[in-house]
């Protein structure tokens, strides 16, 4: 059975993010705006080879925040008691599970993950309560559709995207590989991570509304890229670091 993103994620959010009542309706809003700016979490959405990983690390050196990727699945499966491979093997093929084969298909993760009786709910239970977890602290988030489980309260979102021609160019330069090669891989991982996000929020990973700053990386370096981003935040009203763009040019 299919598990309801919104009412799960809603739960999560009330067990999770417990607040002091306020008596005004006005001062509680207020409250709640000034703890998102006072705790700064980046969720990181990323087309294949639009230069993610780079601009998220270079933001958290920026902030002084940890960039939060692998570390999630060490964490869902401490939380879960159970073995890292296993939570990486559904994180891998959570896209296709229930969808490309069915219940009687034989393979070899598909018999590890009735093994442990650890699902794809169960997945995403688990990655909901690290990721809620992670914003009570600040951080920048990769991926696993961060912005989906915090929203626009809890998260400044960043999508990042780029042409298949310019992505998959550094995707070969990166990776040694042809053109040919990665054009092939480009559209293979944005397809799993379109899936991805789809299977488990049911959701569109390009719906604009899901971010709150989207920016083509075509035109862009990655110091550009991560010193929009920071302009973007203080405009927002989130306070920076002072030598948050003096970090990111020393970079360069």
């Amino acid at each position: 059975m299919k598990c309801d993103p919104d009412r799960m994620i809603e739960s999560l959010i009330k067990a999770q993010l417990t607040e002091p009542r306020a008596t005004d309706s006005a001062d509680a809003a207020a409250q709640s705006r000034q703890q998102k700016l006072d705790t700064t979490v980046v969720t990181i959405s990323r087309s294949y080879g639009a230069l993610g990983h780079d601009i998220a690390h270079l933001l958290a050196d920026a902030l002084d925040l940890r960039c939060c990727d692998c570390a999630i699945l060490q964490e869902v499966a401490k939380r879960a008691n159970v073995d890292e491979s296993l939570v990486k093997v559904l994180d891998e093929h959570v896209s296709i599970i229930s969808s490309r084969y069915s219940d009687q298909d034989d393979h070899w993760w598909k018999r590890l993950i009735n093994r442990y009786s650890f699902t794809h709910e169960d997945y995403q239970d688990y990655l909901a309560k690290t990721i809620l977890s992670i914003s009570l602290h600040g951080g920048v988030i990769i991926g696993r559709g961060a912005n989906f489980i915090l929203g626009e309260e809890r998260a400044f979102r960043v999508r990042l995207v780029g042409s298949l021609e310019k992505c998959a160019k550094r995707v070969a330069e990166r990776d040694h590989l042809s053109i040919e090669q990665a054009v092939e891989k480009v559209q293979e991982v944005d397809y799993e991570r379109i899936e991805y996000i789809r299977k488990l929020y049911d959701a569109d990973i390009d719906d604009p509304l899901s971010y709150d700053l989207i920016i083509n990386t075509d035109r862009f370096d990655r110091i550009q890229v991560a010193a929009l981003i920071l302009e973007a935040m203080k405009k927002a009203g989130y306070t920076l670091p002072t030598d948050a763009f003096e970090s990111i040019s020393a970079t360069a």
